[in-house]
């Protein structure tokens, strides 16, 4: 997995951030029971709850213990203002355009609420 400070250069990152703010959405798995989690490949006891940006992507990753989880949507607005903020006082990391052995970026949760205002800002003044 990347490790935080990587994913500005890390092209699913950058991917990541210009297709949810295309689209408004941001795609996790949940189930009956809440969000999948894992462990975190970077820092020892730390969970990470990973993030898609579309549903194809997360879906891929529903297997193995995960089989029970079913991809789903939360809007971008909702993920910055309310879960981006909560994640990182619950001390979780975001994982990032996961691939289905669970490689990715793995990110503090400011880092990618600061990450996405940045890029919507960029877009906004037209230089993206």
């Amino acid at each position: 997995m990347a490790q935080a400070g990587e994913e500005a250069v890390d092209p699913s990152y950058r991917a990541f951030l210009d297709e949810v703010i295309t689209s408004g959405l941001v795609w996790g798995l949940s189930d009956d029971e809440g969000w999948a989690l894992a462990p975190s490949a970077l820092d020892n006891g730390i969970m990470v709850m990973p993030f898609w940006a579309d549903d194809a992507a997360a879906a891929e990753c529903a297997t193995d213990e995960w089989r029970s989880f079913a991809p789903e949507a939360v809007p971008l607005d909702v993920f910055m203002e309310r879960w981006l903020p909560g994640m990182d006082g619950d001390h979780l990391r975001v994982g990032v355009a996961w691939t289905a052995a669970l490689e990715g970026v793995e990110v503090p949760p400011l880092e990618l609420q600061a990450d996405l205002e940045a890029a919507i800002a960029r877009r906004d003044d037209g230089a993206e």
